[in-house]
């Protein structure tokens, strides 16, 4: 683990970095915002959960954009149906628990079995 902020961690393992530090307190902050000051608090978590998967993809498994992009896309595609067309947001989390999460593992283990994998717990050495 580095705490160099502005230089690209090139060793294999798990990645963390004042930024990081930084981003999980804004969006912890903006939760905490949401949670007060919108009607509708259900969407509280939606900061922290796409921060999270996001950390996930580029600091602890260390998942390539391409293989991200196939989850932001549908999540990006879900949400924006769920926005203008969803009465109740319960229907959104649903949609995210049953489709985009497993979705988000799936393309995880693919890209730890397909390798190269330079995320947590790498066992091989590159220089």
């Amino acid at each position: 683990m580095k705490w160099l902020t502005f230089k690209v961690q090139s060793t294999p393992g798990f990645r963390f970095n004042l930024l990081d530090a930084l981003l999980i307190v804004l969006l912890g902050g903006l939760s905490y915002w949401v949670y007060n000051n919108v009607p509708d608090n259900t969407l509280f978590l939606l900061p922290l959960y796409i921060g999270f998967s996001f950390f996930l993809f580029c600091n602890v498994f260390r998942v390539g954009n391409r293989l991200e992009s196939l989850w932001y896309m549908p999540f990006m595609l879900w949400s924006v149906y769920c926005f203008y067309y969803c009465d109740n947001m319960t229907m959104y989390w649903f949609g995210i628990l049953i489709g985009l999460e497993p979705l988000k593992w799936m393309l995880i283990l693919y890209h730890i079995i397909k390798g190269p994998y330079l995320g947590i717990y790498c066992r091989h050495d590159i220089k």
